[in-house]
């Protein structure tokens, strides 16, 4: 069989199936509980977390960092109750501990005029993200959402609250952890802590 030959047979096959498929279309619709029903849209893990109070968002990346710590512990066999309470520390810390961190936090940590963040805009953060039951389901979004978070909110912390000398080197291109850590290691080999 040469290409004509193939050709020929692609061209007849499709007109066998175009007849069936017209009467396909042309059949009664479907039920319409058969029907495909679009799905609820979802909020995405992050819609309202960059926005979020500076507090709340710190409050977030110390609760990410109370649970990796806690996994930590897991993996290097400590007791199931120290890693226990790690890991409840991080959830609460994470879900509504912004407005007392709010009050131990340095001055150059809060944003200028910031107050106290309210219990309105601490529940509508604890509804997204890993720390509520729809960030779960959708792990690896959540995860993704609250690891650039933690990583904004680590190069906040570095910078002053972006007041100091790594502010520009910091926030120039994308955020990454060895970016934050290197350009942190840089000052310190330097021998300088505040610039």
């Amino acid at each position: 069989m040469d290409a004509a030959d193939l050709a020929a047979l692609a061209r007849e096959r499709e007109a066998r199936q175009r007849p069936a498929a017209a009467a396909a279309a042309a059949s009664a619709p479907l039920p319409q509980s058969w029907a495909k029903k679009p799905s609820p849209a979802r909020p995405t893990p992050a819609s309202n977390l960059h926005s979020a109070h500076r507090t709340i968002r710190l409050a977030r990346a110390l609760g990410l960092a109370a649970i990796f710590l806690a996994i930590l512990m897991i993996v290097l066999g400590f007791g199931w109750r120290v890693v226990a309470v790690f890991f409840a520390f991080g959830v609460i810390c994470a879900r509504g501990g912004a407005p007392v961190l709010h009050g131990a936090l340095p001055p150059t940590l809060i944003e200028s005029g910031a107050k106290v963040p309210t219990a309105t805009e601490v529940q509508a953060a604890a509804a997204a993200g890993l720390f509520c039951i729809d960030g779960v389901k959708s792990l690896g979004e959540s995860f993704a959402a609250e690891y650039a978070l933690a990583l904004e909110s680590l190069a906040f912390v570095c910078t002053y609250g972006k007041k100091n000398c790594l502010t520009n080197d910091m926030y120039s291109g994308e955020l990454s952890l060895g970016k934050i850590c290197g350009l942190v290691w840089g000052k310190l080999r330097e021998g300088v802590i505040r610039c």
